[in-house]
């Protein structure tokens, strides 16, 4: 048994990674958006591929005969992608046609393996040194800087305003609404510190909403503590209120320690 790699040149056209990374426009109403897309011109890639293929010749009647399992037809960038295995089909094969080759196999298979990194290792010293590859890294790094720029600038600005403002090149297009960023700006200050301000008195409210609570229930004929005066009964419905009200305001739910550590306090006043 031995493993065979023929190299297969097609003759159609095989395409790669787009060429550009190009602005688009959105008009909405009077409102231009500027976004960013691929070229449809793209980098022609050679189009060959390696076969593999298992074989192993043998004799019968005086004639030469020879079995195979093709593991399968791997276009080149498939070993740059890491992409070039053998599926559950060809091990069904290849245990099928050699039933009792148990070391013969796993010897094939770690010839696969050493011929596949072979491969990899050729066709990937092929690519890093091709101008499709260049460009495509550095249409990477662009967007990767584009979309940084952007989400620092959305916390500053408030979203909706950096695709009026700048192109994927982060060129200013927009020349009046750039001159507004500093009002932007400062209205952003001021609706972030009002609305801390809201959430601020939001939970002082809350939080004595709960005093109150803990009060009307602390007065009266029940006395506070592990010996309450409440009923089993009581007690019972003080536990499904507690039920109730600790998967309201827990603080997966609200973000929020202070209602379920005051709900505790409740808990242990009614003594359940």
């Amino acid at each position: 048994m031995y493993v065979s790699v023929q190299k297969i040149y097609g003759k159609s056209k095989v395409y790669g990674y787009p060429k550009n990374v190009v602005t688009t426009t959105l008009n909405v109403g009077t409102t231009v958006r500027y976004g960013w897309g691929y070229s449809e011109e793209r980098f022609e890639r050679e189009n060959y591929s390696y076969k593999i293929v298992v074989k192993e010749s043998y004799r019968e009647n005086g004639k030469v005969k020879q079995k195979q399992v093709v593991m399968g037809t791997f276009h080149w960038f498939d070993f740059i992608d890491h992409c070039v295995y053998g599926d559950e089909i060809f091990d069904e094969k290849l245990f099928s046609m050699f039933p009792d080759r148990q070391e013969d196999i796993e010897a094939v298979y770690d010839d696969i393996d050493k011929k596949i990194m072979k491969i990899e290792q050729e066709e990937s010293d092929k690519w890093h040194s091709s101008k499709e590859y260049k460009v495509r890294k550095k249409h990477l790094k662009l967007i990767q800087k584009y979309e940084s720029v952007k989400n620092k600038f959305d916390e500053l600005y408030g979203k909706d305003i950096f695709e009026q403002v700048y192109d994927i090149r982060l060129k200013v297009r927009n020349q009046d609404l750039y001159g507004q960023l500093s009002n932007i700006r400062a209205e952003k200050k001021r609706v972030d510190e009002a609305k801390r301000e809201y959430e601020r008195r939001s939970r002082e409210e809350q939080q004595k909403q709960w005093e109150k609570i803990f009060n009307d229930f602390g007065s009266g004929s029940y006395s506070i503590g592990s010996n309450s005066n409440y009923t089993d009964k009581e007690k019972e419905y003080l536990k499904k209120f507690y039920r109730v009200l600790a998967t309201k305001f827990h603080p997966d739910v609200t973000d929020d320690n202070e209602p379920m550590q005051f709900l505790n306090k409740l808990k242990d006043s009614w003594g359940i």
